[in-house]
């Protein structure tokens, strides 16, 4: 068994499909894992989206997911590590690079995350995502543009 999975791994063959584990079967995972992440408990999704990627590590939205809940527990550098992962994978989505560049933000590094804004306002063809990336590069401009406030009294 163990010279099976080594040789299927070698191959680049997914755990899925060297344990046989079916799409369906982890579609129903996937919802167990989503659930959990969109009612906040994040632990048990990333639980789950730790299965599902180490299951099928071909699938971006497993990745995604996966990202999507590092950045909700603020391990921030991790989740920009997955989301890399997810842009790899899902080839001409710009989703990961929206949220790469809210990590970054959080971070605190402000011209990376505009690197990230700006790239998907150029590539992406989802009106919605590049309304999303308009908005932060216009918060952006808009804070660093004003003035900082004066702390004396006149």
């Amino acid at each position: 068994m163990a010279q099976l999975l080594l040789d299927g791994a070698q191959q680049g063959a997914a755990l899925k499909d060297l344990k046989g584990v079916s799409d369906d079967m982890l579609e129903s995972v996937y919802a167990y894992a989503h659930r959990f992440y969109t009612d906040g408990r994040l632990d048990e999704a990333e639980t789950f989206f730790r299965f599902l990627y180490l299951y099928d590590f071909y699938n971006g939205d497993y990745a995604l997911g996966l990202a999507a809940v590092l950045q909700m527990k603020k391990q921030y550098a991790k989740a920009i590590d997955m989301y890399a992962l997810a842009y790899a994978l899902l080839k001409r989505d710009e989703r990961p690079m929206l949220h790469v560049g809210q990590c970054h933000l959080a971070m605190g590094k402000v011209a990376l995350a505009r690197d990230c804004f700006e790239t998907v306002t150029q590539r992406s063809d989802e009106p919605a995502l590049v309304g999303k990336a308009q908005a932060y590069l216009q918060a952006m401009a808009s804070t660093t543009s004003e003035p900082p406030e004066s702390t004396q009294e006149d």
